[in-house]
């Protein structure tokens, strides 16, 4: 379950608009529509995010998935600016955090990656229109190429 809720959590993740070209230099301002909540299905499951605003180099975010009236697992999540670049540190269960830095940017998709990691080594963010956002997890798992996809609609926070 905590894979799973890393893969919803990426999905919070993000995504830098693009416009069909490299990014060269791409900072937390690419990131700033993901502030707000945001929710996805994954079955019976429920997934919410929350993000901030970027502000002093980093957007803080808080994921949870609920399935019946149970908190089934949660995470904590930020985006940081580390040298001149972004990364992605999730902490499942509020575990030790992983980093996955920034590996390329271009046509309104963001991926980063660490081969180190078990599963997963590579998180992909597209944003879809305002109110649409979908990633995907992608890596070696038991030795078999994995991957997952989610899609997560803005909602209005309460």
């Amino acid at each position: 379950m905590i894979l799973k809720r890393l893969a919803f959590s990426v999905f919070t993740l993000l995504f830098l608009a693009g416009v069909g070209s490299p990014q060269s230099k791409v900072s937390l301002s690419d990131l700033s529509w993901l502030s707000g909540c945001w929710q996805g299905r994954e079955g019976n499951a429920v997934i919410e995010e929350i993000w901030s605003k970027p502000a002093g180099g980093s957007m803080l975010g808080l994921g949870r998935t609920v399935k019946g009236n149970r908190t089934v697992s949660f995470e904590f999540m930020q985006f940081r600016e580390e040298n001149g670049s972004l990364v992605f540190l999730p902490q499942p269960q509020g575990g030790a955090r992983v980093s996955f830095p920034l590996k390329d940017s271009f046509g309104g998709k963001a991926t980063f990656e660490n081969l180190k990691h078990d599963f997963p080594q590579r998180v992909i963010y597209e944003r879809k229109g305002k109110a649409l956002m979908w990633a995907s997890i992608e890596g070696m798992q038991n030795g078999k190429a994995e991957r997952q996809e989610f899609v997560m609609h803005k909602v209005r926070c309460n």
